[in-house]
């Protein structure tokens, strides 16, 4: 009875120890089962991934046997195909970063040149606003001269008229000294001669009315220019100092027997402006003459039918 109450005890005891060591390893075989063991692996499509071996580990227990293989589904092998892809991978990473630092590159380039136009561009706009500004001062200026200009375009107007006023008074002026003269035509010359007391004798002659006062009456006389070689007498001219002797000379001259006589021509000289006047408006005369007009010379104008005519008449 004791004894098979010990047998019994002893197995229980066993029992309980084996199932406390089959617990045991179970436990420890279920966590390295857990235990995954991370490992690299390429897919078909040439790509590199992780892959986790959950390949068991057998550990002999207590018992002194191992435990059975779980069975696990073999790795794929590498194919020639994958195992190609690898260096065209790389050689295609390595023509992609080539075109990146091409590309770069081209793109500093751009953006240098981008900057020389900015610059150029900010030039340009400073130049332009100082043209601006140069062509505004310029406009300015304009309207300024142009303003001077209208001011000095009415007084040249106004000097134009008063330089012809001038010019005409001081023709009148220097035509009213030629009224002071008179010319005397073919009085033989002799030598030694006194031309003033020769000039006296035929106005009296002329004139004898006003013989008296011809002495004081006959300011100058004399002869004009040198003497001449083909031997025709130079024409004396008379200056007067009596307006009123010098007008009674020349009216009696109209008509004069005695001047018709001995071939003498008394004659009134004209100003330079007379002169160039009469000679434009000789043609105009003789025509009018010639067609049975009366016509004469009256200072710087004709005088046609009683109508005058002056030289800025004609064109």
């Amino acid at each position: 009875m004791g004894k098979s109450k010990r047998r019994s005890r002893g197995k229980q005891s066993l029992n309980v120890t084996s199932n406390c060591v089959s617990d045991t390893i179970k436990s420890e075989r279920s966590d390295l089962n857990s235990t995954n063991l991370k490992t690299m692996d390429v897919t078909s499509e040439g790509e590199a991934i992780e892959v986790y071996d959950s390949t068991p580990i057998f550990v002999e227990g207590a018992l002194g046997t191992p435990f059975p293989e779980t069975p696990v589904k073999p790795m794929a092998k590498k194919n020639k195909r994958q195992e190609e892809r690898w260096p065209e991978r790389s050689d295609g990473n390595a023509s992609i970063l080539s075109a990146i630092r091409e590309l770069s590159a081209k793109h500093d380039e751009t953006f240098k040149k981008i900057a020389t136009i900015e610059m150029t561009t900010d030039s340009t706009s400073k130049m332009l606003e100082s043209l601006s500004s140069t062509v505004h001062q310029l406009v300015l200026d304009v309207g300024q001269h142009s303003e001077t200009l209208k001011c000095l375009d009415g007084e040249i107007k106004t000097l134009k008229e008063e330089n012809k006023s001038l010019r005409a008074g001081l023709y009148e002026c220097r035509r009213y000294s030629w009224r002071w003269l008179l010319k005397l035509h073919g009085v033989k010359e002799r030598a030694g001669e006194d031309v003033r007391r020769v000039v006296i004798d035929i106005f009296g002659k002329m004139a004898p009315d006003v013989r008296d006062s011809l002495n004081d009456g006959v300011d100058i006389a004399h002869r004009l220019g040198p003497a001449r070689d083909d031997g025709k007498a130079r024409a004396i001219i008379v200056l007067f100092s009596f307006r009123r002797v010098r007008d009674g000379i020349w009216r009696a001259e109209r008509r004069c027997k005695y001047l018709e006589d001995n071939s003498l021509r008394l004659t009134e000289p004209l100003s330079p402006e007379d002169r160039a006047a009469r000679e434009k408006l000789w043609p105009l005369v003789k025509a009018a003459r010639d067609a049975g007009k009366k016509a004469s010379f009256r200072s710087s104008f004709a005088l046609i039918d009683g109508k005058k005519h002056f030289f800025s008449d004609v064109k």
